[in-house]
């Protein structure tokens, strides 16, 4: 049960972060966005292990392990901001949901053997990815565009669903070896100091307007909520559960584009949805 509802509360809050990043990545870009996101984690959780008397595990292989889930969670937001400030909502965040069907590859490879139900639940949700993209040819946004700019957003959203992968599986691998907040930490600051990198090679400032502050920080907070929500889940004795339910934040991020935005979403499009959401329910109920 904790599982699930680690899951939900994962799905709950990166939903709803995802939504806000399509308004802060256009009007900041995604760089600078996620970079104040990162440094809001190291910072948050920072505070908590002071606060909490967390005990540190240094472990080579689990520090290791969260270094790199730090990097591919940095390299898989900015690619997940830029599609969303390319938009539309309804295309990118649904491809990014796809990967928990990856995810189940790299564990059979591992020696996780899935029952009927759990292969035929991720043939649904890649079929479901699919559906999304080819849904984004009719799209109004791209109706008076070249392909190029199609093929492009659809490629950004693949390179953010592969990352997801990477960061799946080495999140839950860490957190299993030094626990979820120390993981969440290293995690955060590798990731801060990677995007602080890139920041510097362009020779930007981190600074934003005071305006955006409020925005950013309360995004900043519900991404950090979000991923100290699924490593917990990933202590847990069925951390695939966790990992599956979290992935249906893109339901939330659609509904919110459909209700807020007015964003048109597609009878096809809603189907791909309901498709990655009953793949990824099915795939928690046989965990």
């Amino acid at each position: 049960m904790n599982s699930v509802l680690f899951g939900i509360a994962s799905a709950a809050s990166l939903g709803v972060a995802d939504f806000m990043a399509r308004f802060s990545s256009r009007a900041l870009g995604a760089t600078l966005t996620y970079a104040v996101v990162l440094l809001i984690g190291v910072i948050t959780s920072s505070v908590w292990i002071a606060v909490s008397g967390e005990r540190l595990i240094w472990t080579p292989v689990g520090c290791a392990l969260a270094i790199v889930h730090g990097l591919s969670v940095a390299a898989m937001c900015m690619l997940l901001y830029a599609g969303l400030a390319r938009g539309p909502v309804a295309i990118v965040a649904p491809i990014v949901a796809a990967h928990p069907a990856f995810v189940l590859v790299v564990n059979v490879a591992m020696g996780l053997r899935p029952t009927f139900y759990q292969w035929a639940a991720m043939v649904v949700i890649i079929l479901g990815g699919i559906l999304i993209a080819r849904s984004a040819e009719g799209h109004p946004q791209f109706a008076a565009s070249d392909r190029k700019e199609l093929r492009k957003t659809i490629i950004i959203a693949l390179g953010a669903c592969l990352a997801y992968v990477v960061l799946v599986t080495t999140g839950q691998a860490s957190a299993q070896r030094i626990g979820e907040l120390q993981t969440l930490w290293l995690g955060r600051l590798s990731g801060f100091l990677l995007v602080g990198v890139m920041l510097a090679v362009q020779r930007r400032s981190i600074a934003i307007p005071r305006a955006w502050i409020p925005f950013v920080g309360a995004q900043g907070l519900l991404d950090t909520l979000g991923y100290i929500a699924f490593l917990a889940g990933s202590t847990t004795s069925n951390p695939h559960i966790t990992m599956v339910v979290a992935s249906t934040f893109s339901v939330v991020t659609v509904v919110l584009a459909k209700f807020v935005l007015k964003e048109l979403v597609s009878r096809q499009q809603w189907l791909a949805v309901a498709m990655i959401a009953a793949g990824t329910a099915v795939l928690s109920g046989s965990a």
